[in-house]
């Protein structure tokens, strides 16, 4: 539709009774429309009766504030079939918290928030409600990482090796950061019950049993996979990490150097011996030791500008300690 028709129209009813229409779907007062267009709230209630319609400059800002075309505002405004919802977004983020809601729902819900977070017409009540449309989405993806370490596990039990053991590591870190921890330890208790001569099986439950709090008791498994496989890597950096944690530095040092002699080509044990100096106030022995990673990283062909990062940024913290 051109300016021309639309001024040829200007005076139609169907343009007065949308305006009403729009407006009371948006949840919006004459004042406050009337405000958004730069007119009273009187100008906006003559245009409702058909006393008046309004300036045709006026009309692509009215389109916008009811979140239709020009042309949107001289057809029939189909009614709401959910109308105690308000505005269509509160609709939609309720469509995609329902149990079955899908990602197709997000997108439709996210879209319609964004618009007026763009505009700068966001209310307080529509961040919370952006701000709980991502916390449902997070948490969604969260059960399907769930769903998919345990099909690694399920699918990689006859081949096992670092990767799936960590899988068993990162569905613990998974459910406590869910605030399920106690799910955590149970699981892995099981598979530690299930296989008690399976060192990996002790770490497991062990890490569950650290997640929880409960590091005695995760020590106990630490001495157990120790006893089982002594010379196993995780096993040792493992008893590490743990000691480190009891206060018993000088162990962790011993079974992290032992780890790191068992197989060079896994540093996790080097990171855990630069983060236990800095934690005690070694601040010289932390520098050497993040300075080594970023040797080692050198010499293994790693992007140093991405994996250097984190070492890098932790030196120059360590050195601004006096």
């Amino acid at each position: 539709m051109t300016y021309n028709n639309i001024n040829n129209n200007i005076s139609n009813n169907t343009l007065n009774s949308n305006i009403r229409s729009l407006r009371l779907q948006k949840q919006l007062s004459q004042e406050k429309l009337g405000e958004l267009l730069g007119v009273s709230a009187q100008a906006v209630s003559k245009w409702e009766q058909g006393i008046t319609s309004p300036d045709i400059s006026l009309l692509p800002l009215l389109a916008e504030c009811f979140g239709v075309t020009i042309d949107g505002l001289f057809q029939g405004v189909p009614a709401r079939k959910y109308p105690g919802y308000g505005e269509e977004r509160h609709e939609l983020l309720a469509i995609y918290r329902r149990k079955d809601g899908t990602d197709e729902d997000f997108d439709r819900a996210a879209q319609r928030y964004e618009e007026l977070i763009l505009k700068g017409r966001a209310t307080v009540e529509d961040y919370v409600d952006y701000g709980v449309l991502h916390r449902v989405r997070a948490s969604r993806d969260m059960e399907k990482a769930l769903y998919y370490y345990r099909r690694a596990i399920a699918e990689g039990n006859d081949n096992r090796d670092l990767q799936w053991m960590a899988a068993h590591q990162t569905i613990t870190n998974l459910l406590a950061d869910m605030g399920r921890v106690e799910e955590a330890v149970a699981e892995q208790r099981k598979w530690c019950e299930s296989e008690p001569d399976t060192a990996w099986a002790h770490v497991s439950y062990g890490y569950a049993l650290e997640r929880a709090g409960q590091i005695e008791e995760a020590w106990q498994e630490a001495e157990k996979a120790l006893a089982i496989d002594p010379l196993d890597i995780n096993v040792l950096i493992n008893a590490g990490d743990l000691c480190a944690k009891l206060g018993r530095y000088e162990d962790a040092i011993a079974y992290w150097d032992k780890s790191y002699e068992v197989d060079t080509t896994q540093i996790s044990c080097l990171f855990s011996k630069a983060e236990m100096f800095a934690s005690i106030g070694e601040k010289e022995k932390a520098i050497k030791q993040y300075e080594g990673i970023l040797e080692w990283l050198e010499a293994h062909g790693y992007n140093m500008e991405l994996e250097g990062a984190y070492p890098r940024g932790r030196i120059e913290d360590l050195k601004k300690i006096k």
